[in-house]
């Protein structure tokens, strides 16, 4: 018999070769369901395709689209799920002191009121740290179990989509996270709704308001971390920053003539000016003898905010209009800009699997979220032309799936439950490159498969292959025994899971030393639980399973 250590060295091989994949898998031609499921959820199970098969493409896309945000059984999930918390005894900035805490907690902070949570930005009061960031934590580990479990799984997609669009780190400080719990809502209620409405939540979030400083922007200089990112990353795209090119506003294309193509710099000043006094009622101080109201709610603060007139992108801005209006003028501008619609498209179309679609089809898809601007349905309206494209019909697989897809695209196919996720399994992720909804950079992680391809995250997705199953990650359930008798039924119950070739089967028995007909060893579970993992590992490392 094989030892474990040579047994996976060989699986490093079979990682490298699926580099290869594009190439070998150009001539599929039109995609069987599996390879529609990858794209549009977070992995084909064996349900899924026989859900797909029996509806058809349109059925089952209307269906996906008309989902909630969730499920009766999957937030009896989350409600039951727990994360661990513990720390030592300690004392706040003023002397009182708290006790040492280790337990296993409910996800008590993912619906709780803001104004419940501001406390934890009070350093006067007795805190350890964990608790002040605890609900971004909470946030984390419930996007596991969503990913993992959630019926409407096209719309989870697309709220992780959103989420690293409009990108922020949920622990970068205690205020991000506080409040990341109603970030993640954001997402979840508008994934597949209207861009322009998601856009003002957006700008309105506290999350994101403390993550680009803007909370605290006031005139005077007006603070532009938000304004920048507002134009690079949210809505035109860095494509479209014209800096180098021109020096006046003047100079851009169109803006004389009442919309510019791109922007500059004093675009991004303007906006900044635009969205001074936009902050958070988190009961800081805002004038002598004022403070702001402990609400942790959206607060504008007019005696921030710079009245006088500006001009962003040509536009002229009347002085001294009404509260809020300056900002909701910009987002409305932005909403509606053309490099808006190609730029946000082009990202859908990259998530959904189209890393090179056509320039035509690109024109197409934007021109239906332009056409759109207003329904409540926008985002479904882009998914829709996307999914029922010939192109989308005709792409192979070629999209390197990232470590957190990968991951839970091993557990859906395994029927693993994902009942708790602690700690370790974030710690496991970060090995690969990926941090889950702590992306330090505010452009989110790269959705360019070429970015994945490298050693790193490669050797993470081997020991995912490899250990996903094995009991090491605390709070995850798998179950290695099946109905089959031999070695040989047991390995190809897990290729036809991980849609693998059957190729994978003879590699596995080969590698264990077995006939086809050895029996099942269902008197050791141990063994049984290596067997599996070597099974699952052989197969997820195929391009069948690494691409989607």
């Amino acid at each position: 018999m094989v030892t474990r250590r040579a047994f996976n060295k060989g699986l490093f091989g079979v990682a490298l070769a699926s580099l290869a994949a594009p190439r070998a898998m150009a001539n599929f031609g039109v995609n069987p369901p599996n390879a529609y499921l990858n794209r549009l959820t977070f992995g084909a199970t064996t349900q899924s395709i026989a859900d797909f098969e029996a509806l058809g493409l349109d059925g089952w896309l209307e269906k996906q689209l008309a989902m909630p945000e969730a499920d009766a059984a999957l937030e009896a999930r989350i409600t039951a799920a727990r994360l661990q918390i513990e720390y030592e005894a300690g004392e706040s900035e003023t002397g009182e002191t708290w006790a040492a805490m280790d337990e296993m907690r409910h996800l008590t902070m993912l619906n709780a009121p803001a104004a419940d949570l501001v406390k934890f930005m009070d350093f006067d009061l007795p805190f350890d740290f964990s608790e002040r960031e605890r609900a971004g934590y909470e946030v984390i580990a419930a996007s596991f179990i969503r990913a993992t479990h959630a019926e409407a799984q096209l719309r989870e997609v697309m709220a992780q989509f959103w989420h690293n669009h409009f990108s922020t780190n949920a622990l970068k400080d205690v205020e991000t996270a506080v409040f990341f719990p109603a970030y993640d809502r954001i997402m979840r209620r508008h994934a597949l709704g209207n861009f322009r409405v998601m856009l003002g939540e957006v700008a309105r979030a506290p999350t994101m308001l403390y993550y680009l400083n803007n909370a605290s922007s006031r005139a005077s200089p007006a603070n532009e971390n938000y304004a920048r990112e507002l134009l690079e990353l949210h809505t035109m795209g860095a494509a479209n920053y014209l800096n180098d090119q021109y020096d006046s506003w003047r100079e851009v294309p169109g803006a004389e003539d009442g919309l510019a193509v791109g922007f500059i710099d004093q675009d991004v000043y303007e906006v900044a000016r635009a969205f001074s006094g936009w902050t958070v009622g988190d009961g800081g101080w805002l004038d002598d003898g004022t403070d702001k109201p402990t609400t942790g709610e959206f607060f504008f603060a007019t005696l921030w905010h710079d009245p006088y007139q500006k001009r962003i992108l040509g536009v002229e801005f009347e002085p001294n209009a009404a509260p809020m209006a300056d900002g909701n003028k910009v987002l409305d501008i932005l909403a509606a800009h053309p490099a808006t619609a190609r730029f946000v498209t082009e990202k859908i179309l990259r998530r959904l699997g189209l890393e090179t679609p056509s320039e035509a089809f690109m024109a197409r898809v934007a021109e239906v979220f332009t056409n759109a601007l207003d329904d409540e349905d926008q985002i479904a309206q882009v998914v829709r032309i996307i999914v029922l494209s010939e192109e989308f019909a005709t792409t192979a697989p070629n999209k390197l799936r990232t470590p957190f897809e990968f991951l839970i695209a091993l557990y859906r196919a395994t029927g693993t439950h994902v009942v708790e996720p602690q700690y370790d399994l974030l710690w496991q992720l970060e090995r690969t490159g990926w941090t889950q909804h702590q992306v330090h950079p505010p452009t989110g992680h790269s959705d360019h498969s070429a970015d994945w391809a490298n050693t790193r995250a490669l050797n993470g997705m081997v020991n995912f292959a490899l250990y996903a199953h094995d009991g090491d990650l605390d709070g995850i359930k798998f179950n290695p025994k099946i109905a089959v008798k031999t070695w040989g039924e047991y390995a190809e119950h897990w290729a036809r899971a991980l849609q693998a070739p059957p190729d994978t089967v003879k590699a596995f028995l080969k590698g264990m030393a077995l006939d086809h007909s050895a029996p099942l060893p269902l008197d050791d579970e141990g063994y049984l639980l290596w067997g599996a993992n070597n099974a699952i590992a052989l197969a997820a490392l195929t391009p069948q399973f690494m691409f989607r």
